[in-house]
């Protein structure tokens, strides 16, 4: 029995809390979206400062990811991990208190997600080695529910609180868990800190050209889907014609395709040494999808949107499994990792805005899908160079 436990607490249990750490990474701020007027009205805030809201969390995660392998570097990944959940959840509890407590509970939260996104995969290659890629594929998956579940269980959880703060603040209970589990995971891990980064490594992953086509993949990929949650609804009732509640739907149907497409990518996409086929595949119904809205809107928006879903949805877990096989060991990945999310997520704050501008200059959504397709090629282009089965240079 004792042999049992210990089989089960060093294959199961680390993935489970993996897993259930990558769940509180999306819900806290996927859930402001759809109470977004509310929280406004509740702390006094026009709607140019809950713009600013909405778009903290990937300025914050493209400016602090980079932070983050110092960190594991100075305390361990499986504690550098924990520290960034347990600052999530200070975040949360800080984001409840008025206005300035949003702003800056929102930051707080954000770089403890900017943390964890980076060091999760790390901590997958730490535990499970060659078997990791499945691991991060379950992390992905778990990270796609999480969206779902905070846009989704956003109203419900504000008439549970009696507020939207109070409904924001009830994520708390989940991170809680996560802190718990982390917590007991660190207690079975010797601190052993990674070793620190040699001089100039932080900048020479920079200069290595698998690094930088993983780097700019895992960018442009970001661009499209975070391009699609902002502005696919409101490209289908211009274009499509379809109601307010039926573009809200379409959008988080969307976005839920991606999920289970999460669990299967990663491992299938491993398998092999090169992954170009898989970039080539993942972009096929990214296109189809502009392309139709383009081309017929009106003819099948639900196609459309499921196949941007579909597309997009392969895409982040492959830009996961990318980093994870072009790097050599778990610092390396860590690294690589945090160049990539700090890349992406500057990228995937940006798209939405100048897919935005194009719109208001314009007055119609062709140029900016026009762009999409153009940030789509380049996403392409990068990805042929990162799915060869070649190495991140050992002194990167």
């Amino acid at each position: 029995m004792t042999t049992a436990r210990r089989v089960g607490w060093t294959v199961v249990a680390p993935a489970a809390v993996l897993v259930l750490t990558a769940l509180c990474l999306r819900g806290p701020f996927a859930a402001v979206g759809p109470v977004l007027g509310d929280v406004g009205d509740e702390v006094s805030l026009s709607t140019g400062a809950l713009a600013v809201v909405t778009s903290l969390p990937l300025v914050c995660f493209g400016l602090l990811s980079p932070f983050a392998p110092a960190l594991a570097a100075r305390i361990g990944l499986h504690r550098a991990v924990l520290a960034g959940a347990v600052a999530l959840a200070l975040g949360i509890g800080l984001r409840s208190a008025g206005s300035v407590g949003l702003f800056a509970g929102t930051v707080v939260l954000s770089g403890g997600i900017a943390i964890a996104n980076v060091l999760l995969p790390a901590v997958a290659r730490a535990e499970y080695g060659s078997r990791s890629a499945a691991v991060v594929g379950a992390v992905v998956g778990s990270m796609a529910l999480s969206a779902s579940l905070g846009a989704g269980l956003a109203q419900p959880l504000a008439v549970l609180a009696g507020s939207a703060m109070g409904g924001l603040a009830l994520w708390v209970i989940p991170v809680g868990l996560a802190i718990v589990a982390l917590a007991l995971l660190v207690r079975r891990r010797p601190p052993a800190p990674a070793p620190p980064p040699a001089s100039g490594r932080r900048t020479a992953i920079l200069r290595d050209r698998v690094g930088l086509a993983v780097m700019a993949f895992f960018g442009l990929q970001s661009l499209s889907f975070y391009a699609l949650l902002t502005w696919l609804a409101a490209i289908l009732e211009d274009d499509a014609g379809v109601g307010p509640v039926t573009a809200g739907t379409l959008v988080a149907l969307a976005a839920l395709v991606g999920a289970p497409l999460s669990l299967l990518v990663p491992p299938l996409a491993a398998r092999r040494p090169s992954q170009v086929v898989w970039v080539v595949g993942a972009a096929v119904p990214i296109a189809a999808g502009i392309l139709g809205l383009l081309l017929a809107p009106e003819a099948a928006p639900a196609l459309w949107a499921v196949l941007y879903g579909l597309g997009t949805g392969a895409s982040f877990p492959l830009a996961m499994t990318l980093v994870l096989l072009r790097s050599r060991d778990a610092a390396q990945t860590g690294r690589l990792s945090a160049a990539s999310q700090s890349l992406g997520y500057l990228l995937a704050a940006t798209g939405p805005l100048f897919v935005g501008l194009l719109h208001e200059v314009t007055g119609g959504w062709t140029a900016s899908l026009l762009l999409l397709l153009v940030a789509l090629a380049g996403q392409v282009a990068a990805g042929l160079v990162a799915g060869r089965p070649l190495l991140v240079r050992a002194d990167a």
